[in-house]
């Protein structure tokens, strides 16, 4: 498993047919090809801005081997393989590892309320097929576990975890982690978190913005992280910012996938039970996207 991973890693949308009974394979081809010529850093297939609750576990391994065979050698893939069943984690992880992706990244299963000790005996099992220390999606509203930051240094210790995506209400751990040479590499999880985790030393981000606005998001990581400048950070950030808050008060996937058909790729609408974004919400949008000053999506 790759563990050098940087920059925007993008959790990207899942394109369905009309009728939503099918994976669009078309147009998934051509996102991923769109996040590349965007400049975007890493794809990751079938995580939370993906449906992945919404898919079937052969449409999850089918959208890891169109990643690889589109994306492979020219962007990093990461397949996130959480379930809330274990036995569909353990078969997804198999699959990934068989086809080629460069990491993982694994939600603990969300029903159950586990135990740290159960945490670390799911994670060894994912490990073992895996071939390596995994990306922990660390969101506790799901989940419901508050791992500390001396348990995320002991999972980091015994070889479970060299990375958390950290989505967490907790933004007092973010950063002692970020300070901590001990603990699993910090990547940036929580949009509204964004720019200050990158400007804290974070080596970069798997968030669902950059799904369909890459080059706002290659942006704001070119000017924190490469260039440090953080003048021309907060000029990206007041373009970037109004898009992700419209989406975290009226329908975070929902408005991903009215965002990119408004940029020219059209991805289908999400799968029930999320509702698509109504015409007035989507005109909202696009004002949001004239104003930051975003047009067609490379690569189109």
């Amino acid at each position: 498993m790759k563990q050098e991973l940087k920059g925007i890693l993008s959790a990207i949308l899942t394109p369905f047919s009309r009728d939503g009974s099918q994976i669009d394979e078309a147009a998934y081809v051509k996102l991923i090809e769109s996040q590349i010529a965007a400049g975007i850093h890493g794809v990751l297939l079938s995580g939370s801005t993906g449906e992945h609750p919404a898919l079937t576990i052969a449409e999850r391994k089918r959208l890891f081997e169109i990643g690889v065979q589109t994306g492979k050698g020219k962007t990093d893939l990461i397949a996130h393989v959480g379930s809330n069943n274990v036995r569909d984690t353990l078969d997804l992880t198999r699959h990934a590892k068989d086809v080629g992706v460069d990491q993982m990244l694994v939600v603990t299963p969300y029903f159950d309320r586990l135990k740290f000790a159960d945490v670390q005996r799911f994670l060894g099992k994912v490990v073992e097929i895996a071939g390596g220390p995994i990306i922990y999606y660390d969101t506790p509203g799901i989940t419901g576990l508050d791992i500390t930051e001396a348990q995320m240094v002991t999972l980091r210790r015994e070889g479970l975890v060299s990375a958390i995506k950290d989505s967490p209400a907790n933004y007092t751990r973010t950063m002692r982690m970020l300070s901590n040479p001990d603990a699993p590499t910090v990547f940036a999880g929580s949009d509204p978190a964004l720019l200050a985790v990158l400007a804290h030393g974070a080596p970069g981000t798997i968030i669902g913005a950059s799904t369909f606005v890459p080059e706002l998001c290659v942006a704001l990581y070119d000017a924190v992280s490469v260039k440090r400048d953080l003048p021309a950070a907060l000029a990206v950030w007041a373009k970037l910012w109004p898009i992700i808050d419209f989406m975290l008060l009226n329908g975070y996937v929902a408005l991903a996938k009215a965002g990119s058909a408004l940029r020219g790729l059209p991805l289908g609408e999400p799968r029930e039970p999320i509702a698509s974004s109504p015409e007035a919400l989507r005109r909202e949008l696009k004002a949001l996207l004239d104003r930051a000053e975003v047009g067609r999506l490379a690569g189109l």
